[in-house]
């Protein structure tokens, strides 16, 4: 099976490298949304005796967007948090409108990035040397998948990490 998910990823970033399929854009109710697609992996993180938080700003406005590129954002994003996060560190996914921006927040403690492989973090195939201590595996596109489903929504992506915590923020233009 892992063969199969390398190429269904390969598909999606060449689908989305040629630009050829047109956004299906609605209107969505942020909080509920976010929370809904959140909860599955809320209990994937029980079980992996993690804290799993959902910090939403009371304000969100109605968004437009393409549902099925941002659900595959918010999981890809919350699994590599389950994944990376140790027993008893915290996973946090946070939601807010910052200047004109609708700011999605995944953050986990316990790892911490190395500066010297942020830069790379995005890569196609690219895995930072010796930060899977529990050998999950993965292709290595997850976040080269999610870098280009956000910049085809118009969006920008960035991680940040230190002080044993990585934040990876994904920030929208919103227009009221």
């Amino acid at each position: 099976m892992p063969e199969i998910h390398l190429i269904n990823d390969l598909l999606d970033i060449a689908r989305l490298d040629a630009e050829t399929e047109p956004l299906t854009l609605t209107t969505i109710d942020l909080k509920r949304w976010i929370t809904h697609v959140a909860e599955s992996f809320e209990v994937r993180a029980q079980k992996q005796q993690q804290q799993f938080h959902i910090k939403i700003s009371e304000n969100l406005p109605p968004f437009t967007t393409d549902v099925g590129y941002f659900e595959r954002i918010l999981a890809e994003l919350c699994n590599n948090a389950c994944k990376y996060t140790p027993a008893c560190g915290t996973i946090t996914v946070s939601a807010s409108v910052i200047n004109d921006k609708v700011s999605l927040t995944v953050s986990n403690t316990g790892v911490e990035i190395p500066a010297s492989e942020l830069s790379r973090i995005f890569d196609k195939f690219y895995r930072i040397p010796s930060l899977d201590p529990w050998k999950h595996g993965g292709t290595g596109l997850g976040l080269t998948l999610v870098k280009k489903l956000v910049e085809n929504l118009g969006g920008t992506i960035y991680v940040e990490s230190e002080a044993g915590e990585v934040i990876f923020t994904v920030q929208f233009p919103y227009h009221p």
